[in-house]
């Protein structure tokens, strides 16, 4: 269900989509409109304005069915889509409006808001161009000048955005491609180049988060799936690497890397849940065997060399084999110093081999992290 405080917000931020409905209160009848057309009109006109979405949704699909060549009832359904936040479903009922009523400028000044957002640049400015010269309403033509200025600047910025990434500056890029996704927040290839970006910088996760707004942006983005994926997999998040690289052959089960990877993850993820079921049933022994398969497995990936040792360490603690686990935590401990579990178990294992003073330092350490 959603929230009605979602509901008014998305209602408020196409407002002044809105009040030109009142202006077409009774364009159906110019329009010749049928009763029973007028009636969905009506009706979902009413549920609109409760915020009843879903509702009016249906009744502008009815009036669009009965009467396939009424802009009336495409602007409606295109003013639900966007206060549900479905601007892709919206755009071809804009166009469409347009085909229908050329002079429209209202259903192409919004057209040309959801083009410039998707960054779609030189589209967007041909509808603010066409606003202009359709003998626009005051309001309109503020509005219509306003977006060509800052659809110009987003050009310019998109120029040094490239330039800067051709020539591997890639700190200048993410600064011109952070200025131009606040206006082009649907551009998915500007969010690929960003999180390649990122990735140059070593900022896997917030290549991720760009990369994950990409797959959803574009469809059939096998691309940003399989990318995801190897980036989950190079931080040692074996689970979410393997529900990534699904994704992708979801879409394409065709798809050479994506399977290559699906393997290669699904292998690396059957041994380590394989090592921890032992260590539930205290096969310590068996478990220690199974890590170190996976660090033979993927030895080129750091993480899970340290993850492995960090729980053989924990394997030798409780398996009573004080010597092997205080060689093997103080090797995780040479990666990570604050790691609270390796800590925590050469501790066990100095005071198992009754090296008390050694077992209280690591005590007072493991306090002080």
């Amino acid at each position: 269900m959603v929230a009605p405080s979602s509901v008014t917000s998305r209602l408020g931020s196409v407002f002044p989509f809105l009040l030109v409905l009142v202006d077409l209160q009774y364009e159906g009848a110019e329009c010749g409109v049928n009763a029973d057309v007028e009636k969905h009109l009506e009706l979902g006109k009413k549920l609109l304005a409760a915020g009843q979405l879903a509702d009016a949704l249906s009744q502008f699909h009815a009036a669009v069915d009965g009467d396939p060549d009424n802009y009336v009832a495409y602007y409606r359904r295109a003013t639900v889509f966007l206060a549900m936040g479905k601007s892709k479903a919206a755009l071809p009922d804009l166009t469409k409006v347009i085909e229908l009523k050329v002079d429209f400028t209202a259903a192409r000044l919004q057209r040309g808001h959801l083009l410039l957002k998707q960054g779609k640049l030189d589209e967007a400015e041909d509808d603010f161009k066409k606003v202009l010269k359709s003998n626009p309403s005051e309001n309109e033509e503020k509005e219509a000048q306003s977006q060509l200025i800052k659809s110009d600047e987003m050009q310019r910025l998109r120029t040094h955005a490239l330039d800067a990434f051709e020539n591997s500056d890639y700190t200048a890029a993410i600064s011109f491609l952070d200025k131009i996704l606040e206006v082009c927040v649907w551009d998915a290839e500007l969010r690929e180049l960003r999180a390649e970006c990122f990735i140059k910088e070593g900022e896997p996760r917030k290549a991720i988060s760009d990369l994950k707004a990409a797959s959803k942006l574009k469809n059939d983005n096998t691309e940003a799936f399989y990318k995801i994926s190897t980036l989950y997999y190079q931080l040692g998040d074996h689970e979410l690497s393997l529900s990534e690289v699904r994704e992708c052959l979801k879409l394409d089960q065709d798809h050479k890397r994506c399977f290559a990877h699906y393997k290669q993850v699904k292998k690396l993820n059957k041994l380590i849940e394989s090592a921890e079921e032992l260590i539930r049933e205290g096969r310590y022994t068996d478990a220690t065997s199974k890590y170190e398969s996976v660090m033979k497995l993927e030895p080129g990936v750091s993480e899970y060399t340290v993850r492995s040792k960090e729980r053989i360490c924990h394997c030798f603690s409780k398996d009573a084999k004080p010597v092997e686990a205080i060689r093997v935590c103080s090797e995780v401990l040479q990666a990570e110093p604050d790691n609270v579990n390796a800590l925590k178990d050469r501790a066990e294992a100095y005071l198992i081999e009754e090296m008390y003073d050694e077992g209280q330092s690591a005590r007072g350490r493991l306090l002080g992290v």
